[in-house]
């Protein structure tokens, strides 16, 4: 390949190589219906882009917001309008520009709110809706919680922990997780603590691996997960007055906590700790309170522990079970034992 060839590759020939895919999509719809006129609505990158390409085609479209900060703005010299000035037109096509999922449904509930619900709209968005990354104060959390310390569970698994805190931010009592390892997951129950409200955190682990079980059907666990740091995991939370991380078997440290929990994470994986975590934690989990154990039905390497949940749960009158579509399982507390 000569330089003249490699040099013109990188050159885009035509703009369709490079404009947004969700504003070509937009572009298609906007072609294919018919209406007196094109009005934009939602400043932003999109907004820019069909402004630009519908001028380009001889159609310049209107624009619009709704947000009084935005009102102040233009787009290629022409001004944005308030939506409000195009009433409840029924000629004109409103097509949302917006990508944040919350700035969508903000400009959706400014039209249903102000009696706009007879102008039509178009919209679309370049990615699937995943509230966890796109939705507030989720994103918040799951930033501020990364910033502390990375966890090897998933997202789904993650934003899970922050609904459980949602669900049991007025349930009285403490919050535990048994099996810190890297702090990752108890980073996200701290920050959504610190948005639902605060109360004491007790993080556990050994920290030197998964100590011997007295169960040989844990003996695959023997001395796993030995790669953590307690002085990392400790430094994590240093600036939280109301964490407390735990350091060793936790078989025997979990006595440390003496009142009453709102939820329990159990991430300790062994039968042995199953048995002895659930029989601590479930008497002292508050009505409303929630226990949920990650690695429930994790195949092959917790059929123990699934085992003993099972067992411990199933005669029980008050406990509702919640099973996901994968691994893990959330009882929460229906009444006072």
């Amino acid at each position: 390949m000569n330089n003249k060839t490699e040099i013109n590759s990188y050159i885009p020939i035509e703009t369709s190589y490079y404009i947004p895919a969700v504003v070509d999509r937009l572009l298609k719809r906007i072609k294919s219906e018919k209406k007196g006129s094109v009005v934009l609505f939602g400043f932003g990158e999109n907004m820019k882009w069909l402004f630009r390409l519908l001028r380009e085609m001889g159609a310049p479209p209107k624009l619009s917001d709704w947000r009084p900060f935005y009102l102040k703005y233009d787009c290629g010299g022409t001004p944005i309008v308030n939506i409000k000035t195009f009433k409840n037109r029924k000629d004109i096509l409103l097509v949302c520009c917006l990508e944040e999922v919350s700035q969508i449904k903000s400009g959706m509930r400014f039209l249903f709110e102000n009696n706009l619900n007879n102008l039509p709209v178009i919209y679309d968005r370049s990615e699937e809706y995943n509230p966890f990354l796109q939705e507030e104060p989720f994103k918040t959390i799951r930033k501020k919680a990364l910033e502390r310390a990375k966890s090897m569970i998933s997202d789904a698994q993650l934003f899970d922990l922050i609904q459980f805190i949602r669900l049991t931010q007025n349930v009285p009592g403490d919050v535990v997780e048994f099996g810190s390892l890297h702090g990752g997951s108890g980073a996200i129950l701290v920050e959504a603590l610190n948005h639902y409200g605060r109360k004491p955190v007790w993080l556990f682990d050994s920290f030197e691996g998964i100590p011997n079980s007295k169960y040989g059907l844990d003996y695959r666990w023997n001395n796993s997960f030995s790669n953590n740091s307690f002085t990392e995991v400790q430094n994590a939370f240093a600036d939280c007055n109301n964490v407390r991380v735990i350091k060793g078997n936790i078989c025997k440290t979990f006595k440390i906590v003496e009142s009453n929990i709102s939820f329990g994470y159990l991430a300790s994986d062994t039968l042995e700790t199953g048995e002895v975590l659930l029989n601590f934690m479930w008497p002292k989990l508050s009505v409303g309170g929630i226990i949920c154990v990650c690695d429930y039905g994790s195949f092959p390497n917790c059929l123990p522990l699934t085992m003993y949940v099972d067992r411990f749960f199933e005669n029980r009158k008050d406990a509702w079970i919640y099973h996901p579509a994968k691994c893990g399982i959330v009882i929460k507390k229906t009444a006072a034992g």
